[in-house]
């Protein structure tokens, strides 16, 4: 019974911490959210400002084959029917490795699809069309924000999170983490490389995006890790004079 005040107290110093986390994602979701709205109506149905031309004519510098092909297979498995395939190879190895929990987790990515294609259409930002750069290939959709930097963002950032929280150390878990890593570094380019969107599409996209993975990290955390956590239990305290009779101890002066 002498021990319950110390249980009690380190559980409440836990949820202490558990809170003050909590309250500091959902900040820097409400930040980058604000970024994104803020966005959103500077660039409602406007054409690419003086930084996304800049931005573009940087990129499109590099006029090389190999690296236009390279982005072409970054972009890629952001199209359907890539896209499904990926989100589907997803949760069939979430299932055979037994992590049932973390399926409803992969499989809420794609509400940041359906919240994209609603933005788009209030936003109604045209797609890239000046003269003075290149546009592989036309889309018909609205511009803003970048659909693959988003879903790039909250999928692949989502799988990098769990298999960094869930596997040891390995060879493969760190050649996993860094083609992941690469994907969500790597998609912003190639949109802008491609002539598909506007830096500032691209920008909206990470801003949205990454609110987004927050939240579901932050989800995460509360229903599947801090439940799994066992408390420590508080130490049995020593018997009296026990300290004297070690080999060693100091005496009670």
């Amino acid at each position: 019974m002498q021990d319950q005040p110390v249980v009690v107290a380190k559980s409440l110093a836990r949820r202490r911490i558990v809170d003050r986390r909590a309250r500091l994602m959902a900040g820097l979701a409400a930040v980058l959210g604000l970024l994104f709205v803020g966005l959103a109506l500077a660039l409602r149905g406007a054409k690419g400002t003086g930084f996304d031309l800049a931005i573009t004519h940087a990129v499109q510098w590099i006029d090389d084959p190999a690296f236009t092909y390279t982005m072409l297979a970054v972009s890629a498995p952001g199209y359907a029917p890539w896209s499904r395939v990926v989100l589907a190879s997803a949760v069939v190895l979430l299932l055979a490795g037994r992590l049932y929990r973390e399926v409803p987790f992969v499989l809420a990515t794609e509400g940041a699809g359906l919240l994209v294609a609603s933005i788009k259409l209030l936003v109604e930002r045209p797609r890239p069309a000046d003269e003075s750069i290149r546009v592989f290939s036309a889309v018909l959709d609205y511009s803003f924000p970048s659909g693959h930097v988003v879903g790039y963002v909250c999928l692949y950032g989502l799988l990098f999170f769990l298999v960094y929280v869930r596997f040891r150390r390995s060879w493969w878990r760190t050649a996993t983490l860094t083609v992941f890593a690469l994907l969500v570094g790597l998609v912003g380019i190639s949109r802008i490389h491609l002539g598909h969107h506007w830096a500032s599409d691209v920008l909206g996209g990470y801003a949205l995006g990454t609110a987004y993975l927050l939240l579901l990290v932050e989800a995460y955390r509360l229903l599947v890790i801090l439940p799994r956590t066992p408390a420590r239990p508080a130490p049995e305290p020593a018997p009296p004079g026990d300290q004297a009779t070690r080999p060693g101890a100091a005496a009670p002066v």
